[in-house]
């Protein structure tokens, strides 16, 4: 019998092998952990598949805990599984679902799919994969902004944002799939108007289809959390796309912030300003940390953290702030021994005892801004006032029977004036930036106390609803609204506290203030809109 030439065996050999990698592949069982890929054969031609590769996720989630931690860290997942199996099944695209009923609610920011979009970077950060891909196939397919300002309707441009905008973003961001980013740059090209040229504001509301701008109160003021909280989406969003124009249209107000300055010198500013003016409000206003201000300060600190550190009077901006705040606002209630930030009226700078759950979110700042300063002083000055300031915040949540906190409470006394909890996620932000800042196990053990109360008396059969009279366990009852900052914030925000700290990196990552992870831009990328 005659031999078989080489090549003919080389090449057999190579089919061989071609079939053995195929047989294989038809075996292996899709892996559903967290960042583990087996690719399926779809139908769709717009099927995902990863571009980054997975080592952006290594070391996994887990990578260093104890079977305790792992244990909570499946638990928070599962409350994701079960909070947005109810809204697929049922309200699929919708801007939120009943997790009472079960009632699809279409339009509540604009129809625009809301929660989904809000929930893109959880699904995928949790490795919620298949789920994450039928929401991606929507985002590409079904999305649609033509209807908004038809019917003489309004969209909120600081909600949308920093939830729709910022949502896209993200996942662009984690994914690296272009479909996010192309519906990212219509969306917010849609926006635009909100932005004029000749003043330095955004307007409050735009009718997406005339380019109508409101304000949000009648005499045509505008928020300063409003104007303060969109910078860092539009800057992101010029990096990626080359155009300068979003993150010009955005920085416009930082110039007006180094224009006007702070109140009387304060560092602090009012949370008020007069578009008509291209002024603060210097009547009739309020200074706080609280609503309506929270995020402008925020993202002083983070558009800073974006920028690679680079635009020095974004940070001088809040150091001078957060010395404002320790000296006009920071009051020490001695029946309690609690530490609380009060608001200011202007302009007779009288203060009000009362600090709202929103606020809830400043010991997390402030211990996210001592990350890599050299100024000794300053760290432990700043992370002593974030942690009398946390105690506070949880104490809010642990004195109340069902161990949710309250929308606002009073001075002294912890007294409860509004008895909801919403379902908001400043507490257990703030505690995840304590514990990977200090490594100090306390802040994880209540978060976790945090997590059990939300699951026992705030879960239902189709998600988790806002709880009323969270200090009187006969009267406690649920509302049937469960808002998409849960699934965007609450829940990453507990999953980010249980997992490892190098999961998710802060020194690599800054959330917004819907808590979507951005890549921080760590090249010499000075904005040339914001001075220095």
């Amino acid at each position: 019998m005659a031999q078989m030439p080489t090549a003919l065996k080389l090449v057999l050999f190579l089919v061989m092998l071609s079939m053995i990698a195929l047989l294989e592949l038809a075996i292996i069982p899709r892996v559903h952990g967290p960042f583990r890929y087996v690719s399926e054969v779809r139908a769709k031609a717009t099927h995902f598949r990863p571009t980054v590769s997975i080592d952006k996720f290594i070391p996994s989630p887990e990578e260093d805990l104890d079977d305790v931690q792992k244990s909570r860290l499946s638990a928070v997942r599962q409350a994701m599984v079960h909070a947005w199996s109810s809204y697929e099944k049922n309200a699929f695209g919708a801007d939120e679902v009943g997790p009472v009923s079960g009632t699809r609610r279409q339009d509540v920011w604009g129809g625009i799919g809301v929660t989904l979009v809000d929930s893109l970077d959880t699904l995928y950060i949790m490795g919620m994969h298949d789920e994450f891909q039928r929401a991606r196939d929507w985002v590409a397919n079904e999305m649609d902004f033509s209807h908004l300002g038809k019917d003489g309707g309004t969209i909120s441009v600081f909600e949308v944002i920093i939830r729709q905008l910022g949502g896209l973003l993200s996942a662009y961001d984690l994914s690296q799939d272009e479909v996010f980013k192309k519906r990212a740059v219509e969306f917010a090209n849609m926006l635009l108007p909100a932005f004029e040229d000749n003043v330095f504001y955004t307007h409050y509301n735009v009718y997406a289809q005339t380019s109508k701008l409101t304000n949000y109160y009648w005499w045509q003021r505008g928020l300063l959390a409003d104007f303060g909280s969109l910078q860092l989406e539009m800057r992101y969003l010029s990096d990626i796309t080359g155009n300068p124009e979003y993150a010009a249209k955005g920085d416009a107000f930082y110039e007006v912030v180094r224009r006007e300055g702070s109140y009387q010198n304060t560092g602090l500013f009012p949370i008020d300003f007069e578009p008509a003016y291209g002024t603060f409000a210097k009547t009739d206003s309020f200074i706080t940390f609280g609503a309506r201000g929270d995020s402008f300060y925020e993202y002083l600190l983070k558009v800073w953290i974006y920028s690679g550190k680079h635009d020095s009077f974004l940070r001088e901006t809040y150091d001078a702030a957060v010395d404002g705040m320790e000296r006009y606002l920071l009051v020490h209630s001695e029946p309690d021994d609690a530490y609380y930030l009060q608001e200011l009226l202007i302009p007779s700078m009288e203060g009000s005892p009362k600090q709202d759950h929103l606020l809830c979110f400043v010991p997390g700042m402030l211990a996210l801004g001592t990350l890599g300063e050299t100024n000794a002083t300053k760290v432990a000055r700043h992370l002593d006032l974030a942690k009398k300031l946390m105690q506070t915040c949880y104490t809010m949540y642990s004195r109340q029977p069902t161990g949710l906190a309250p929308d606002m409470v009073e001075f002294p006394g912890y007294r409860v004036l509004e008895s909801s909890y919403h379902l908001r996620p400043e507490t257990v932000e703030s505690l995840m930036y304590l514990y990977r800042i200090t490594n100090d196990t306390t802040y994880r053990e209540w978060g976790w106390h945090l997590f059990e109360s939300l699951e026992k008396y705030a879960k239902t059969t189709h998600g988790y609803g806002t709880v009323h009279h969270v200090d009187d366990l006969k009267t406690y009852y649920i509302e049937d609204k469960m808002e998409s900052f849960f699934l965007a914030e609450t829940l990453k925000y507990h999953y980010m506290l249980q997992t490892s700290s190098s999961f998710l990196p802060l020194d690599k990552y800054v959330l917004n203030t819907e808590a979507h992870p951005l890549t921080i831009n760590h090249a010499a990328n000075k904005s040339k809109n914001v001075p220095s």
